[in-house]
């Protein structure tokens, strides 16, 4: 705290080491398994740091309604008359906004500081002596942790971290002494659900804790639903955090998901549009579900640190390309509606390390010197050269992700999807790690010889001659607001159940969706969030992509389909027949009737890609689209129509 009263967003103080490094944000499977002493303390600290007083600015519900509800000002900043919803205080919201990536990373190193005051003092509370000493080290290098969800799971184990759905954890505790404690990685309990009257409506104050796939009549968290339906589309997802990372060059289009007539069809995707998915597959109507009470699930912050990991490796693989100014599409405590967004507008409510201004986008751009992290991908002064440096990034993205959708494939267990239904979830316990290692940028998964021989597995060659083949890709988009609520667009390619939507995110030919986290701008569930609501009024509309060819693939190589190859002389006919979408609501589940959805259209478009000799895609950037395999159908895009 300043003498102004202001609260400085300083992140971690850290001096880089001799060797010019900085402590690593690490995977959160890799933190409990292999640096038990860091995870020990994140357990202990996390529930400390839950536990403070509710008034106090830097508590956890403080610093987690700073992203919505109670959507009251936060350390003083946002009183101006002219930033209101109809009902008060419209909040800070910059989704859907050039400005998406950049305030999420001084909200995170906000957290991060809280929880390190944590740390420390948890650190210094064990018995003097040795005990003590080591965990006094340990707290020197903690980071926040971040949970990767579009890699490989560690084999037999969960696509969902049992850290997050196991109640109870087996901690060393201040006294020295092992014990069982309630796990605060698992879920935040309200104490009280609001502090002051009226902080949350029926819809969540009926909620002692935060839920994760509520049953519709008891309200019981399900959080062992999360598994199966973030298994069933991992190599869609996969795929697509591959084309972002390695595709995209533009940090407009690759951070934020407001769709834009003069867009190119490559042009689709967003992290923000694949941070949306996450949200959805993990919340299933609680609280990750929806923006305004997200950030209380304890899963938010491992989730957002991924998405700010996955930007800083975007950052480092184009260090000259940044945000491009642009109108503001509301007005804030800061800026104007219709005043330019730029790089050196402020990031409310998030000071700087002064505490008179307003950390900028900028500002921020750097990790290391600026908020003392860094991550396992971006360790810059392991290398001599830059482009060293960014040869090691492809190789870790590649790795984690896939050396192209043809590895992906062959290297994928075909059943994982099915077993993954009926895998138990496994209690999380320091003495008994995971099975397998996950997989890190430090601790890459194994290359085959076959793979060392060719990029593309011999049994797949013919698919891709010359190295060369279309990537496959839905684009999607749609009014934000038009709903009045969270929806998705679920693409499937094959038969499924028609009359059951609850079993669509786990059908066995579900591809992938596009998450829509709109909000309700009518009635008595109106939000507060000033941006939404003029968002809704302008009709804003979003863009997404799911990635196509890992199901074309497997549809290939079950030779009952027909299909034989990835060109569009086979492709074209076969999706035209076998791709459809459906739209459901993210709360109750219901179905909603393509044709009606506000302003969605659903494209098909193809891209050339090439595997270098090291397996690395080289994506041609130029891209067809395809619209007579839309046309006609509910929400498609029709022969004529503007993408």
């Amino acid at each position: 705290m300043s003498t102004t009263g202001n609260i400085a967003i300083t992140g971690i103080p850290t001096t880089a080491g001799p060797d010019g490094s900085f402590p690593l944000r690490r995977e959160l499977r890799d933190l409990q398994r292999n640096y038990p002493d860091h995870f020990n303390l994140l357990v202990l600290a996390l529930k400390d740091f839950q536990a403070l007083n509710d008034s106090v600015q830097t508590s956890y519900y403080q610093i987690a309604g700073i992203h919505g509800l109670p959507y009251k000002p936060w350390n003083n900043v946002g009183s101006n008359s002219d930033w209101q919803s109809t009902s008060g205080f419209g909040g800070y919201c910059t989704h859907s906004s050039i400005l998406f990536l950049t305030w999420h990373r001084p909200y995170l190193a906000l957290f991060e500081q809280a929880l390190y005051n944590s740390i420390q003092k948890i650190a210094n509370q064990f018995p003097q002596g040795p005990l003590r000493t080591k965990y006094v080290e340990a707290a020197k290098t903690f980071r926040m942790p971040y949970f990767d969800w579009a890699s490989q799971p560690p084999s037999g184990s969960s696509a969902f971290p049992s850290a997050f759905t196991a109640p109870s954890l087996q901690v060393v505790d201040v006294d020295g002494k092992t014990k069982s404690t309630a796990n605060p990685i698992y879920r935040f309990v309200f104490h009280p659900v609001n502090p002051s009257p009226g902080d949350f409506p029926r819809q969540w104050s009926r909620f002692p804790t935060t839920v994760r796939y509520p049953n519709p009549r008891t309200g019981q968290s399900q959080d062992n639903r999360v598994a199966p339906i973030l298994a069933n589309e991992l190599a869609s997802l996969r795929t697509n955090v591959s084309l972002l990372l390695l595709s995209y060059t533009n940090f407009d289009a690759f951070s934020f998901n407001r769709w834009d007539p003069n867009m190119t069809p490559g042009e689709f995707g967003s992290l923000e549009d694949v941070h949306n998915e996450i949200h959805d597959r993990t919340g299933g109507g609680g609280h990750m579900s929806s923006l305004d009470v997200s950030s209380f699930d304890p899963l938010f912050w491992f989730h957002h640190t991924n998405v700010d990991r996955l930007w800083a490796i975007w950052q480092d693989l184009n260090p000259d390309n940044f945000l491009t100014p642009r109108p503001a599409p509301y007005s804030t405590f800061n800026s104007t509606e219709g005043e330019s967004q730029t790089k050196d507008t402020p990031l409310t409510p998030f000071w700087d390390k002064s505490a008179t201004k307003f950390w900028t986008s900028e500002e921020i751009k750097d990790t290391t010197t600026t908020f003392g992290y860094a991550y396992p991908e971006t360790q810059e002064w392991k290398y001599r050269t830059g482009s060293e440096y960014q040869a090691s990034i492809r190789q870790a993205v590649t790795t984690l992700y896939g050396t192209n959708v043809f590895a992906n494939f062959a290297a994928a267990n075909v059943q994982a999807r099915a077993t993954e239904h009926t895998e138990l979830i496994k209690s999380l316990s320091l003495a008994a790690p995971p099975p397998s290692a996950p997989i890190t940028a430090e601790k890459p998964l194994l290359i085959t010889q076959e793979m060392k021989a060719s990029p593309i597995p011999e049994h797949l060659q013919h698919l891709a001659p010359n190295n060369k083949y279309p990537e496959w890709v839905v684009n999607i988009r749609a009014q934000k607001h038009g709903l009045h609520g969270a929806f998705r667009v679920i693409v499937f390619l094959g038969p499924i159940d028609e009359s059951d939507p609850d079993s669509w995110q786990t059908e066995f030919n579900t591809v992938g969706r596009v998450s829509v986290l709109g909000r309700s701008t009518q009635g008595p569930t109106t939000t507060k969030c000033a941006k939404c609501i003029t968002d809704a009024a302008d009709e804003l509309m979003i863009s997404g992509t799911v990635p196509l060819t890992s199901a074309l693939l497997q549809d290939i190589v079950n030779e009952n389909t027909g299909l034989q190859s990835l060109q569009a002389e086979e492709v074209v006919p076969y999706l035209k027949k076998e791709l459809k979408w459906k739209v459901t609501m993210f709360e109750t589940g219901a179905e909603k009737d393509c044709g009606e959805v506000p302003g969605l259209r659903v494209s098909v478009t193809s891209t050339e890609v090439t595997i270098g000799e090291d397996g690395l895609p080289d994506y041609s950037g130029v891209y067809t689209v395809y619209p007579e395999i839309t046309d006609g159908k509910p929400g498609g895009m029709r022969d004529g129509e503007h993408i």
